[in-house]
């Protein structure tokens, strides 16, 4: 009985190593700069989603900044084009445009064109904007999961150019695409343009249900500057087709601008008010 009990514990002993080997070891913590550049991104990503731009801008610049640090290239380009997507949202077009320029990875060129696109848009250099739009369109392809935002931004430069038909024949070919990726805020964006350029057409009736279309989507996720803009957007419409009810919108605008600290806004549609007859 005694003898056998060295064995045993030799059998015990094969038993645990056996196990300690078979069990996968444990992974190294991730670096602390790693994650805080990542804790960075998330919480801009949210502050963005909130409407909080300046916010997301802050925290997207810092975590491009963090990751330059530690020599992640194509991470801190990533991070510099989220800050010019909320610096765009913010009006801050020339630091939108300055950020996206930046980008020189080749994966990163479509998204990088798209903001300097807008920026240049905004900024009302047409050439410019132009001669991007054609880069971005050769590198975006029918299969190109970005199709639906090349389509309307070939809207808003037609609509930058004075051309209405071409606007509303390049956004309704964008609304499906951006629908099919699921591109809520772009589909809105659609809508709103779709509208001006109905009614700069004379088509007020049409022009109505697509300000309406964008109004709808805007409410639901909770975008006061757009839901504002709308509300003028179909002041100006009602002013040709139902003009008894254009200062009701324009009212409309004023207590969303006022409500949420929009101060230009509110301005704009409390000169809107004044010039529509009671």
């Amino acid at each position: 009985m005694h003898r056998a009990e060295p064995w045993r514990y030799v059998a015990l002993l094969a038993v645990a190593l056996l196990a300690a080997c078979g069990s996968s070891p444990k992974p190294p913590p991730e670096p602390r700069l790693r994650v805080q550049a990542q804790e960075l991104e998330s919480s801009g990503a949210r502050r963005y989603a909130q409407g909080d731009y300046s916010a997301a801008a802050r925290h997207f610049a810092e975590a491009a900044r963090l990751r330059s640090s530690f020599d992640d290239a194509a991470a801190a380009s990533r991070n510099r084009l989220q800050q010019a997507q909320a610096e765009l949202a913010l009006g801050q077009t020339q630091q939108a445009l300055d950020h996206a320029s930046q980008v020189t990875e080749a994966p990163l060129q479509v998204q990088a064109l798209l903001l300097q696109v807008q920026a240049l848009l905004a900024l009302e250099r047409r050439e410019a904007a132009q001669s991007r739009l054609a880069r971005l369109t050769a590198l975006c392809e029918a299969r190109c999961v970005e199709r639906g935002r090349v389509q309307l931004l070939q809207a808003r430069t037609a609509w930058a150019q004075g051309h209405a038909a071409q606007t509303v024949t390049q956004a309704e070919a964008a609304l499906p695409l951006l629908r099919e990726q699921s591109e809520e805020r772009e589909v809105a964006n659609a809508w709103r343009l779709l509208a001006a350029a109905r009614l700069a057409q004379g088509e007020g009736a049409a022009a109505l249900q697509s300000a309406q279309a964008a109004l709808a989507i805007d409410r639901q996720l909770a975008v006061p500057e757009k839901i504002a803009r709308d509300w003028l957007l179909i002041g100006d419409i009602q002013r040709r087709v139902a003009p008894s009810e254009a200062r009701m919108a324009y009212q409309r605008a004023l207590a969303v601008a006022q409500a949420a600290g929009l101060k230009e806004l509110a301005q704009l549609a409390d000169q809107s008010i004044k010039e529509t007859p009671r």
